[in-house]
């Protein structure tokens, strides 16, 4: 089976080096790499368009700046369906091991057509301090919980069909934060199953620079709290209102949501964002006829 690898970068030439040499020394190579640049400046992206040229079957593209789902629907559009089998996603401050992509291959040659064209694997993505992000859930209220029956999965060290993306798209209204969780839910109504697969592994290395959603923003968040509580938002509503209707957890995941979050930021001394956390919610357009099949 072919796989091919997207890459999403933004600002990191060194950490993409790193993320391109780990693919390509990887035990099994990738079948190709598309790397979609996000970077603002031509200077930038000519830095990283040397980099990628170092690499054979690595093709540069440049992103469209409006976020990173957005940025990884440039990638994968780039890709042929008829070109390769499965697709990974990974930011550029990943580092894959090297048995990621042949360990990943191995797991669907023991399957079935049918079972490998509806089955995600997911392996799980460590830090050097310790963090590990592993396959779970998504709770009542949003947030991440482990289970012996995975629903969500580690992105970075992730691998689905091809043609699942011929079927949906990362949802660009998500600017950053639980968009995984999201496209999982929609997989899973779809029929598709996530593997846990622990042997697969990936290191975060967390970028060489500090990242510009770890500013502050409003009060005493920065722009990666808001937009993760903006995210949970959207896709708390989204999930019992469009993907999986339940009239009753609707009123009352929007319930808890409000109430629990007016006591955080509170707590925080930041009630003055709440309207830009649901300014950036964007969950006006769950009400609005989709434009793209963002489910």
């Amino acid at each position: 089976m072919r796989l091919s690898a997207c890459i999403t970068t933004r600002n990191r030439p060194e950490d993409l080096e790193n993320c391109l040499r780990s693919l390509w020394d990887s035990q099994t190579k990738p079948h190709s790499v598309i790397v979609s640049d996000d970077s603002p400046s031509i200077e930038m992206q000519q830095q990283n368009q040397k980099i990628v040229e170092q690499y054979p079957q690595t093709i540069y593209i440049t992103g469209p700046r409006i976020g990173v789902c957005a940025n990884r629907n440039n990638a994968v559009n780039a890709i042929p369906p008829s070109e390769t089998d499965l697709v990974a996603f990974i930011d550029d401050d990943i580092c894959v091991e090297p048995e990621f992509i042949g360990g990943a291959i191995a797991q669907y040659a023991k399957m079935s057509p049918e079972q490998s064209q509806h089955t995600i694997l997911s392996g799980i993505s460590y830090s050097p301090d310790g963090y590990v992000m592993a396959p779970g859930k998504l709770s009542f209220r949003g947030y991440f919980r482990s289970s012996d029956v995975p629903e969500t999965i580690a992105i970075h060290a992730s691998i689905f069909p091809r043609q699942f993306f011929e079927q949906e798209q990362w949802d660009e209204n998500i600017f950053f934060g639980y968009e995984d969780a999201e496209l999982c839910l929609r997989a899973l109504k779809r029929g598709y199953k996530i593997l846990n697969c622990p042997e697969l592994r990936v290191l975060n290395a967390g970028g060489n620079g500090k990242s510009s959603l770890m500013e502050s923003d409003i009060g005493k968040l920065t722009k990666y709290e808001i937009s993760i509580e903006a995210a949970r938002l959207y896709i708390g509503i989204k999930r019992y209102k469009d993907l999986f209707p339940n009239v009753l957890k609707l009123i009352g995941f929007c319930c808890v949501y409000f109430l629990h979050m007016t006591a955080y930021l509170c707590k925080r001394g930041s009630l003055q964002a709440w309207p830009e956390i649901i300014r950036r919610s964007h969950i006006q357009k769950l009400w609005q006829p989709s434009q793209l099949n963002w489910g």
